[in-house]
This record gives C-alpha cells, structure tokens and sequence, in this order.
C-alpha cells in the first residue's frame, strides 16, 4: 500500500473531525478548514491508489513478459543460441572489416529512408 493512501486516509478523516468539531460549535471557519483538509486528503489518498494501480500493472506487464520468454525458449530451444552465433559473427566481421560494415549500414539506411519517404 502506498504511502499517500494511508497519510490521505488520516487527512481525509482528520478533516471530518475537524468539521464535525465546527458543527457542534458553529465555527465556520473550522468547519471550512475541516471540508478543506478532508478534500486534500481524499485526493492525495487517490494519488496513492493510482500509484498502486500502476505498479500493479507494471508487475503485471513484467510477469507476462517473462511467461512469454519462457514460454518462447521452450518452443525454440535453438533461437537463442542461433541469435548468439549470429551476434558473434557479426562482432568478428566488424573487427576484421569494420569500414565494409560501416559501408553496408549506410547502405541499408539509405534504402530504408528512400522505402519511408520515397523516391523523390
């Protein structure tokens, strides 16, 4: 639970005492300090809950992306060694030839900006 919920939970009824205190005595300005603290803290207990909200998505979001990792490793055991050894050989022919690689990089940008923007 985060921590604006329970300190907005507090103010929030701190200020229901505070304007029932006003009540019972007739004093307005404390119950118009009451309605004011119980406004501020129902909205820093509603920060609180959205920030709950998105950290249980966000661990939501983590948990099926990992299901989905594993669940990818399974079903191809091969990829990712095959993606390490396509890694490796480009690493290597970067080091014996990094001016060709740098050539055909340039090479694909330029032909994947004329497929964007096209050929002008």
């Amino acid at each position: 639970m985060d921590e604006n919920r329970i300190t907005g939970a507090e103010k929030e009824l701190g200020g229901k005492v505070q304007g029932a205190v006003g009540d019972v005595t007739g004093d307005r300005e404390t119950q118009a300090k009451g309605t004011a603290n119980e406004v501020k803290g129902a909205a820093e207990n509603l920060v609180g809950q959205a920030k709950d909200a998105v950290r249980d998505v966000a661990g939501q979001a983590s948990d099926l992306a990992d299901k989905a990792i594993n669940r990818s490793r399974d079903a191809f055991p091969e990829a990712e060694r095959a993606y390490r050894q396509g890694g490796d050989a480009i690493a290597q022919y970067a080091k014996e030839s990094p001016l060709v690689l740098a050539a055909m990089a340039g090479a694909i940008g330029y032909l994947l900006a004329m497929v964007v923007h096209g050929r002008r």
